[in-house]
């Protein structure tokens, strides 16, 4: 027999059972990408981006017959769909066989327009690149060109990198990629664009393993076309010579395919002129000059974007951009000064005469006088003393390293940091330094590697500055103004006057080190933009980077006393967790003994809780502080009503195994944003509590909030699905006396779970909500029910006790039953013939789940058992009174009587009316005295 057809509801349940059979397509792209559409009703819909993620494309994809996705898509990003939008809130575990076995909302049941509609990218390890070559460069380097389906197309340059390159060269026969190039390096092509949006690994054979929007799927144009250099140990040096210079310096030229050729400057520098003195039969580099120093070459240059690590035998294993393959003229010409420690030549003469101090001798010693100009003792703008003037260093290569070294210099342990573009002003005078490079462990600044006294291509607005760390310049206090003792702005006292921290760059390792240097254990929160209000006085530090561990902030990592970039409008402020500020007592107002509006008592009155993230770990919190076990639910927006006096805690956030929420995370007692309106709440669990329940207005609910919730002491009586079939419908459970509901807030599959076993099924196919089976009546039993899933009935859940719903947000279940042989239910569209599901299976005679047998038939027998027996008692001792017997007679009536009621009290039913037999059996006295 057919099941009954539901056509009012105009829904179908797709969840349950459909299988690989539900049309579904991708519109709007290719064969293997584009907008889910599914078939419903007689017409394609779309599917809603909400949580929609790869393990939802995956599903999607093996439903098409591919291996798996490539890449969800959101945003209508191929396009916006029309018809209905039929599937939400789409939750995939990735093991499902279609789409419809997924988690969801329900169908056409969303909160969606078509600019939300999901996408997939299906990776199909058909659709195979069946060539691959580099276009306009050369053997080793070019434009990126794959041929698919009968041409040749290109690759666009998102997401393009090494990784992608090193594949590419790699399936090109290459050990490895040297360079990714974009934008067209070398040139646009024509075709279709074949890929985008690659995304290799880098262990990948083949550009068509790697992640990829699809192929012909793109936003690109030929501008954007990808290339790559790839490394080729092949391509070997012949020789390697010195032009216009001496036996130890000059021009680097190197000969290949039979002819003599230059190496650009771009990226040359010491590590290249080491590999390159080596291979000259040098020990090392003195030094590595660019721009032509020793004059341009001439014929072709061969090498640019050199990056030697240093280590190398010749310059071509060097990483570099390829034969012949440079953006440069010989003005770039690169250069190299070898040492050679037996080298006794002559050093050359320089033309300008004021130089005394040679580029191949040795540098001058720690004496060279050095200074910081336009700062303070600790921090400013380099300057060296050299031939009767001071000259600055430009920050061409300028960094901590090279900072460290001046400010050791000059005295100091270390530097903070290292400055360029002229941060403490131009400088006058001669330009010294260019290219400086220091390992880090030089005694002076000039034992560092440069291009030469007074070589440079910089002007004044590129001179170097630093800051140097001295532990001499400690901050004597540390206060917080315009707060309480645990937040504030933080000020401190330096130099005979408090002052501020600009927040740039403040963040809670910095207002940690503040508040454990104040005498707090730790930081709740860092402030910026004067959230305490602007201060007064010097902004005394800025740019404060602390690991986190250290004792003060003068230790941290900063700018310089009293060198900042600020307004008062950035002062840095804390809040700071005090464990002192402990809470006097803590009630339940406006409520009953386990719910109600959450005060503490602190400073001598009562004050509320602001609900900026309360949830329910906080909620624990308070109700086993109350003296509960545990909360059954967190209330917000002044559930029970708004509170008095002060705002005391905002922003709480418990982890849950505080004693007290004092011991949670929170914005400082009275920092808030908040009014009344907001007051937080609990509903505590209270197994033991019996109190009397509340009345409502209503008349329509009986189960009250203070009464035990529905839970492991008020068990449910019965359970039921309603208004849909066997195995689908909506939840109804019995409690004191009648049918009730249960509301859709939480319901979710692990309830579901939950009353399908109750029911007697295995296991649950979906859940519904919003009144999918339609409205229910009587009251709502539960609300918030959120079931682990292991439980055996729903009032062994957490759940809220009486909700906040109507019977529009009734909850309903579709159970499993694989047992099930019944024939499948028709569905009038036609195109769907999988039915949802056969009847319970079988329960036996005991019909557990209707009140009438499992209440009121034994009870109503068992009544009308003792009333009979009580009648036969009465008729016997009437008899015997009526003849007048002894005291004897009676006492032994009595003594019947008193035997009856024991016997009725064991509770069995086969002993109701039962007399001693020695007493049923005796002849009657009062007949034989007769």
């Amino acid at each position: 027999m057919l099941l009954p057809i539901y056509l009012s509801l105009n829904v179908l349940v797709l969840s349950v059972g459909q299988g690989t059979g539900t049309p579904i397509r991708l519109a709007d792209g290719a064969k293997n990408y584009g907008r889910v559409e599914v078939y419903y009703n007689g017409q394609w819909g779309t599917v809603c981006d909400d949580w929609w993620d790869l393990n939802d494309a995956n599903v999607v994809c093996r439903q098409l017959g591919f291996e798996r996705a490539a890449d969800s898509k959101g945003g209508a990003f191929y396009g916006r769909g029309a018809g209905p939008i039929l599937l939400d809130d789409v939750g995939c575990i990735g093991n499902e066989t279609s789409l419809d076995q997924c988690r969801h909302s329900g169908i056409e049941n969303h909160n969606c327009g078509h600019t939300e509609d999901a996408g997939v990218v299906c990776n199909s390890d058909t659709e195979t690149i069946e060539a691959i070559r580099l276009a306009d460069g050369a053997d080793n380097y070019g434009r990126v060109e794959i041929f698919y389906n009968g041409q040749w197309g290109t690759v666009c340059d998102d997401e393009w990198d090494l990784s992608d390159a090193n594949v590419a060269c790699r399936q090109l026969g290459f050990e490895s990629a040297a360079e990714s190039k974009s934008r067209a390096f070398y040139g646009p092509g024509a075709g279709p664009i074949v890929l985008d949006d690659v995304g290799c690994i880098g262990n990948e054979i083949s550009l068509d393993q790697c992640r990829h929007s699809g192929v012909e799927n793109h936003n690109c144009g030929h501008t954007e076309d990808a290339g790559v250099v790839c490394n080729s140990y092949t391509d070997t040096i012949e020789a390697i010579r010195l032009a216009d210079g001496a036996d130890n310096y000059g021009r680097v030229e190197i000969f290949y395919n039979g002819q003599w050729g230059t190496v650009c400057d771009d990226w040359w520098d010491f590590n290249d002129a080491n590999v390159a003195c080596r291979q000259l039969g040098f020990e090392s580099a003195a030094e590595s000059k660019s721009r032509s120093f020793y004059g341009p070459g001439a014929g072709p240059i061969l090498f640019d974007d050199v990056a030697c690590v240093g280590n190398e035998i010749s310059l071509d294993q060097c990483r570099h951009s390829g034969i012949e393959n440079h953006n440069c003229v010989h003005g770039e010409d690169a250069g190299v000064v070898c040492n050679n420690e037996t080298d006794d030549t002559e050093e050359p003469e320089y033309s300008s005469g004021e130089i005394d101090l040679s580029i191949n001798s040795p540098r001058p010693g720690t004496g060279t006088p050095i200074r910081l100009a336009d700062g303070a003792k600790t921090y400013g703008r380099v300057e060296v003393y050299y031939n009767g003037q001071w000259g600055t260093v430009c920050d061409d290569g300028w960094d901590l390293n090279d900072a460290n070294v001046v400010c050791r210099q000059l005295g100091f342990e270390i530097a903070t940091r290292s400055l360029g573009s002229a941060y403490f002003g131009r400088g006058v005078g001669p330009i010294l330094f260019d290219d400086v490079a220091c390992v880090g462990n030089e005694m002076s600044l000039d034992q560092c590697r440069h291009s030469g006294i007074e070589n440079h291509d910089c002007g004044h607005g590129e001179d170097a500055g630093v800051i140097c760390n001295s532990d001499t310049e400690t901050i004597e206090a540390i206060r917080l103004a315009d707060g309480a003792d645990n937040y504030g702005r933080v000020e401190i006292f330096y130099n005979g006057r408090w002052g501020t921290v600009c927040d740039d760059g403040w963040d809670l390792s910095d207002a940690n080190v503040a508040c454990r240097q104040l005498g707090f254990e730790s930081a709740a929160e860092s402030k910026g933009r004067a959230f305490y209000g602007p201060g007064s006085g010097p902004i005394v530090l800025d740019d404060v980077g602390c690991i986190g561990n250290e004792i003060s902030l003068d230790q941290c990592r900063h700018s310089g006393v009293e060198n900042h970039n600020c307004g008062h409008t950035e002062d840095a402020g804390v809040v700071c967790n005090s464990y002192t500020d402990t809470i006097e007592a803590i009630r339940l107002a406006d409520g009953a003994d386990n719910y109600g509006r959450v005060e503490i008592f602190y400073n001598g009155q009562w004050g509320t809780v602001c609900d900026d993230w309360w949830d329910f770990n906080d909620a624990n919190v308070a109700c086993r502080q109350l003296g509960f076990e545990s909360a059954a639910e967190s209330k917000s927006r002044s559930f029970y009503g708004p509170g008095a006096g002060p705002i005391l805690f905002d922003d709480v956030a418990c982890v849950g195994n505080e004693i007290s929420l004092d011991q949670c995370r929170h914005s400082g007692i009275e920092n808030h944003n908040c009014v009344h309106g907001e007051d937080a709440g609990v509903v505590c669990n209270n197994e033991t509590d019996d109190t009397e329940e509340p009345e409502y207005s209503s008349g329509e609910i009986d189960l009250s909030i203070n009464s035990p919730r529905p839970g492991y002491t008020d068990t449910i009586e019965a359970i039921r699905l309603a208004d849909g079939a066997d195995n689908y419908g909506r939840v109804e459970i019995f409690y004191n006396g009648q049918w009730g509901t249960v509301c859709d807030d939480e319901w979710d599959l692990n309830d579901a779970n939950v009353a399908c076993r109750q029911l007697g099924f295995e296991s649950a196919a979906e859940s519904k909500n919003r009144s999918f089976y339609g409205p229910g009546t009587g009251p709502i039993l539960f609300d918030d029910v959120a079931c682990v899933g292991n439980e055996i009935s729903l009032d062994q859940c957490r759940h809220s006790g009486i909700g906040n719903c109507g019977h529009g947000g009734d909850a309903g279940v579709v159970c499993n039953n694989e047992t099930d042989d019944t024939e499948e239910l028709e569905y009038s569209s036609g195109e769907i013939d999988l039915s949802i599901n056969s009847p319970r299976p079988e329960r036996g005679d005991k019909f557990h789940d209707d009140p009438f047998y499992t209440v009121l038939l034994p009870t109503t027998g068992a009544l009308l058992f003792m009333l009979a027996m009580l009648g036969t008692v009465v008729v016997v001792v009437m008899r015997r009174l009526g003849r007048r017997g002894t005291r004897k007679d009676q006492e032994e009536v009595a003594l019947s009587l008193d035997q009856l009621d024991q016997y009725s009290s064991k509770g069995d039913s086969n002993t109701y009316g039962k007399l001693p037999e020695e007493q049923l059996d005796q002849p009657d006295k009062c007949s034989a005295s007769a």
